[in-house]
């Protein structure tokens, strides 16, 4: 009996309230197609600063020509820039120059914990880039004891010794990176950072972020290079700053919160309008015997099965128009939407439309029962 009324109460809502349904069905539409864009521009671009680019996350400063300093005088700010951003720090690159021996100088390695360490990514890229390789890389105990080692790239074939800056190291191998070496004149050298002569000279400095930087961070890293080789330097300005991302996040949840909201205020003006209209039927159905109970679930369960239309015509339009046409700009929609995404979406608008309808309903049926009493009595 009751799936009976409950239907037949479906159909009478959808015949007599069109124009008020058309209202609804839209409003419902946009609130939820405006939810899946801005949950999935935050997820896009989140995923955008997470993959950013090697130069995008790059913390960049080279010297003009021939302006070099020692080592020893770069490590003050390269510490305190290195305990400043912390465990931010995917790797750092410092390039050298050895003006006797034409020789180019690098050191990789990265910062975790407070410390100095091993880049264990660039070695393993290192490893798997180069197959023609002779002898080997540096190992971990000769990176962390200082021992005089290095690694060359070119000029120092068939050497098992060289000079830098005046002390001698050990050639334990021959690397050949493609790209690798500035001028064609020039012998390039991979040296372990603790390895290094505090008077070997340096012209450039990098650190990679794992994330994209934030203003702060190049401003800090920037007032420190440009104090520490007196201006005399070029800093590299990233594309974007993840302070930008920050800022979109609160553009999209603003823009996301105030359709939402707009959603919800109509759900109780029109839904609230239609159950007003409603004083003789839901009158009739108690005294036909229907409890307030059941009166409460039949009118929920009418803006339920509403909302699961409008839910599903939001999907298909979602699904086969927007991500479609967007994913050319939006390139992770793709991926961020899935169906246990969509089902979670679901039970969230599901609660948020039953608590509106729920308190609409109640507040609507409590006016109607007392105005139906008034109105008897005065028969």
């Amino acid at each position: 009996m009751f799936c009976k009324l409950f239907i037949l109460n479906i159909r009478r809502f959808f015949k007599n309230n069109k124009m008020m349904i058309m209202i609804l069905l839209f409003s419902q539409i946009v609130s939820v197609v405006v939810s899946f864009m801005a949950y999935g521009m935050i997820m896009n671009t989140k995923r955008e600063s997470e993959s950013a680019g090697y130069s995008e996350r790059f913390l960049d400063a080279k010297s003009y020509h021939d302006v070099y300093l020692p080592l020893e005088k770069i490590k003050p700010s390269l510490y305190k820039l290195l305990k400043s951003y912390g465990n931010k720090v995917r790797s750092v690159v410092i390039d050298g120059y050895d003006k006797e021996e034409n020789t180019t100088i690098w050191m990789h390695f990265t910062y975790r914990n407070g410390n100095i360490i091993v880049d264990d990514e660039w070695k393993k890229t290192i490893l798997d880039s180069q197959p023609n390789r002779i002898g080997r890389l540096y190992t971990d105990d000769e990176f962390y004891s200082g021992k005089k080692v290095l690694v060359t790239n070119g000029g120092y074939d068939n050497v098992k010794k060289c000079y830098i800056n005046g002390t001698e190291y050990e050639v334990v191998g021959h690397f050949y990176e493609e790209g690798y070496i500035g001028n064609k004149s020039d012998k390039v050298v991979e040296v372990p950072f603790f390895s290094a002569d505090d008077e070997m000279q340096i012209d450039a400095i990098g650190i990679q972020l794992a994330t994209l930087p934030t203003v702060s961070e190049y401003n800090e890293f920037a007032t420190e290079m440009l104090s520490l080789f007196d201006n005399q330097v070029y800093v590299y300005m990233p594309e974007k700053f993840s302070n930008d991302v920050k800022y979109m996040y609160k553009t999209y949840f603003i823009i996301a919160a105030i359709i939402l909201g707009m959603s919800v205020i109509n759900i109780g003006i029109v839904y609230g309008y239609i159950l007003r209209t409603r004083t003789k039927y839901n009158a009739i159905l108690s005294l036909c015997g229907a409890k307030k109970i059941q009166i409460v679930i039949i009118n929920l369960l009418e803006i339920i099965s509403m909302c699961l239309v409008s839910y599903g015509v939001s999907l298909l339009l979602f699904n086969n128009v927007i991500i479609p046409y967007g994913k050319d700009v939006f390139i992770y929609f793709t991926d961020i939407f899935d169906k246990y995404l969509y089902e979670d979406f679901l039970t969230i608008y599901l609660m948020a439309v039953i608590i509106c309808a729920l308190y609409n309903i109640l507040k609507v049926l409590n006016k109607q029962t007392i105005t139906f009493i008034r109105g008897g009595g005065r028969k």
